[in-house]
């Protein structure tokens, strides 16, 4: 397992960016029992554009599929089609920013809130899974979906890279996994295009999740609990991160 850093599109932070990953308890819990990264697949996600062209870019790919009689389904356009063949993406997602985002303990912990406060290098250096997967890493840039055009001829993952302007305030940063190593193994040996995209979406969908091992003390340095959690979390926390090995990080109850 290696991360690639000379991707044609998607770009690495600095390795001093400061990286935020909120979550809930029970998910902070199985990150610690399993010293490992959650990766979901794409089209799980909340958001429903997730992985979509823009409109003006969907629109261009429709009009050039249609005039070299590419696309011969009634009922989907090109540029979906596109889409469900790149449905082995597994993301990562984490925030950038010096400071706490209120709307993230909001929307993605809540009372039941903690959030690991990291750099890029330490996450970097903290993956130690051998497994054959290569991790992108990749800034998002946020997008007018209904008028924006987006370069789609540079690289397929390129949808990945973008979200819509409400989304702005997240900051994303994000580990991508594209393609399994084992599965594009399988469905290799299979001629016929569209046999093997079937025999590929059909093994995909039996996968939502894909855990990458990492080093926790690597990662876990500074951790922050709700804003919106009772004061006794803390001590919570305290008393089980020792039965994990991690040892003095600083534990921080948020006062927003």
């Amino acid at each position: 397992m290696s991360i690639i850093e000379n991707h044609t599109v998607l770009k690495p932070p600095k390795e001093n960016y400061t990286l935020w990953r909120y979550m809930d308890i029970p998910s902070f819990l199985s990150l610690l029992a399993e010293s490992a990264l959650v990766f979901v697949r794409a089209d799980l996600f909340e958001d429903k554009y997730e992985g979509h062209f823009t409109k003006p870019t969907a629109k261009l790919i429709d009009e050039f599929a249609s005039s070299i009689k590419l696309n011969n389904d009634r009922n989907k356009s090109f540029s979906q089609h596109l889409r469900d063949m790149f449905n082995n993406v597994y993301l990562n997602c984490w925030c950038i920013g010096q400071h706490e985002v209120i709307h993230m303990w909001k929307i993605y912990s809540k009372v039941n809130g903690i959030a690991i406060k990291t750099n890029y290098s330490s996450l970097k250096q903290s993956i130690t899974d051998n497994q054959h997967h290569d991790v992108l890493p990749g800034i998002i840039q946020y997008v007018d979906r209904e008028n924006d055009f987006v370069d789609y001829e540079s690289n397929t993952l390129q949808p990945y890279t973008i979200k819509g302007q409400e989304y702005k305030y997240e900051n994303e940063f994000r580990l991508i996994i594209s393609g399994l190593w084992e599965i594009e193994q399988e469905v290799g040996h299979i001629k016929n295009v569209d046999e093997r995209n079937k025999a590929r979406i059909e093994r995909y969908q039996k996968i939502p999740v894909i855990k990458l091992k990492v080093n926790l003390s690597e990662i876990i340095k500074d951790i922050y609990i709700s804003p919106y959690a009772p004061v006794w979390y803390k001590d919570f926390i305290e008393d089980i991160l020792p039965r994990y090995g991690i040892i003095d990080p600083k534990i921080t109850q948020s006062n927003l």
